[in-house]
């Protein structure tokens, strides 16, 4: 069974029977249908972007630094 969860947007795959029914029980987490693989190459799109994001604010970090006078 697949679980979500709602907090994170996390899904899981879950065969322990006892822990099936735990999550079942608990309002944090949803049953819900195994994921297509499409899904899973958006999340990999999305990481990428937030990957070059990141390169972007350390590249300008550097420029700034380089920019600033070196007081000796």
């Amino acid at each position: 069974m697949w679980f979500l969860n709602k907090e994170t947007g996390c899904t899981w795959e879950v065969t322990d029977q006892e822990l099936m029914l735990r999550l079942q029980a608990s309002g944090h987490y949803e049953q819900v249908e195994e994921p297509q693989p499409d899904e899973t190459e958006q999340g990999v799109a999305q990481t990428k972007a937030q990957v070059v994001k990141n390169m972007k604010r350390t590249e300008k970090a550097q420029v700034k630094e380089e920019q600033e006078p070196v007081h000796e």
